[in-house]
């Protein structure tokens, strides 16, 4: 049985890998000269840039299995999540967690901390239970016990059961840190699932998450084929025929397609309905991602990010220090400064040259960071124009009756990617391979 797998990002390379492992004949064709996707890195003069994806949650089951399996099990490690959310240009950090050790420790600033304000406090207090008592239900790869919250926006449960200062204060700094879009354009279901996860605790590899896509693309290499941007894929008469690139068709008796929703509907615009409106459902947050290398660590000991909520007037949806993520990150002393830009603003520096990008970026950190040197050792940019799957009210309802119901109306062809589940590292890995395990039943 011969299988094509459209793509090497995260579900792409998971999906090789376990074609490969099973003996299977399959080839992954990467357009991008690089593989890994969101979870690629990079590294400078001893710095290690997560590009894409920048941590991973308690519950990536799937993510960690993962690791463990490629020996990278040791090189997992959590880090503190304390976060300081900007309000009336003073930042006030607290621990966003539910350690208990971690609270006792951050006791005096959380006593002290006025980034959400008294009513805030209140209103989050109102919605809390509710994510107390769906937890189980709030799960990136299980999602189908929480779809009664998926009919409107984290936004709008945020001002239904709260009010707008927790929508200003928490889910949008939440929203848009965490998928570099808006609260609007996430269903209520997806952002609680965030917030919940976030609470849990982060984590990270040693050597930056980037060290899953080399080990996974080391495992591959030799069926993926980069550079090799796939044109079309062949569908006739309700079946698979293969894919066409610049040498002209490849024949394959299974496809397993791991582009982006919008992408996949472009390399097959003949899909019928009940794949392409589903997918016609999914959209994606773009990011202008600048990262700045320096002698010294920015923020104060033991912070590891700055929340800028949008009324700050800021194109960031914040910025971080990753040298708090593990000491093999910077060399010793060094800071690893990376800032997200979001929304509207995103789209708007994507447009814009490097040189005007950068200054841009450390003028809005100097409002806040008036530390931050002029000259940074040196600056990347790294731009998405498709960044974090927003999942939308309504989308997860839509990808459940696909899976279900919709997802053999053309023989041959398998979807993977993270719209089909929470969009999440997990939920694309988990995808990636569900896909080949059931294009090996099909055979």
């Amino acid at each position: 049985m011969k299988i094509i797998v459209v793509g090497a990002g995260t579900s792409g390379l998971a999906a090789t890998r376990t074609l490969r492992k099973r003996g299977a004949d399959v080839v992954a064709l990467e357009a991008k000269d690089v593989a890994g996707g969101r979870i690629v890195g990079g590294r400078r003069e001893g710095y290690t840039m997560d590009l894409g994806a920048q941590f991973f949650f308690k519950f990536y089951d799937t993510t960690f299995g993962l690791c463990r399996e490629l020996g990278l099990g040791n090189d997992i490690v959590s880090f503190p999540f304390k976060v300081a959310i900007a309000r009336n240009e003073k930042l006030y950090p607290a621990v966003a967690g539910l350690d208990p050790r971690e609270l006792w420790r951050s006791r005096h600033d959380l006593l002290r901390f006025r980034g959400l304000s008294i009513p805030g406090m209140l209103q989050f207090a109102r919605i809390m239970p509710l994510m107390l008592r769906r937890r189980r239900d709030l799960h990136f790869i299980d999602y189908g016990n929480m779809l009664d919250l998926d009919d409107e926006s984290f936004a709008d449960l945020a001002i239904r059961r709260g009010g707008k200062d927790v929508l200003e204060y928490l889910f949008q700094p939440v929203a848009s840190c965490l998928t570099l879009g808006e609260p609007e354009d996430v269903g209520a279901g997806y952002g609680l699932t965030l917030l919940w996860y976030a609470l849990n605790g982060l984590f990270t590899l040693k050597h930056g998450i980037g060290s899953l896509a080399e080990r996974l693309y080391e495992e591959c290499a030799n069926d993926v084929r980069l550079s090799t941007p796939v044109k079309r894929i062949v569908i006739d008469g309700g079946k698979v025929k293969g894919v066409e690139t610049e040498e002209g068709l490849m024949e394959a008796d299974a496809v397993i397609c791991t582009a982006t929703a919008t992408k996949a509907l472009q390399l097959m615009p003949g899909l019928p309905d009940g794949l392409r409106k589903p997918m016609e459902k999914v959209t994606y947050s773009a990011c202008c991602h600048a990262m700045f290398g320096l002698e010294d660590h920015l923020l104060p000991e033991g912070w590891y990010a700055v929340g800028l909520p949008r009324l700050a007037g800021s194109s960031m949806a914040g910025f971080t220090d990753n040298t708090i993520k593990s000491p093999y990150y910077t060399p010793p002393g060094g800071g690893m400064v990376h800032c997200f830009t979001f929304g509207n603003h995103a789209f708007e520096l994507n447009s814009m040259p490097d040189a005007e990008v950068f200054s841009r970026l450390k003028g809005e950190i100097r409002r806040f960071i008036p530390s931050m040197p002029q000259e940074p050792l040196f600056s990347e940019v790294y731009r998405w124009d498709e960044a974090v799957c927003l999942s939308p009210p309504g989308m997860l309802r839509e990808m459940n009756v696909l899976k279900r119901e919709r997802y053999r109306d053309v023989k041959g062809l398998f979807l993977a990617g993270e719209y089909l589940n929470m969009p999440s590292v997990d939920g694309s890995l988990r995808s990636g391979i569900d896909a080949a395990e059931a294009a090996l039943r099909s055979s």
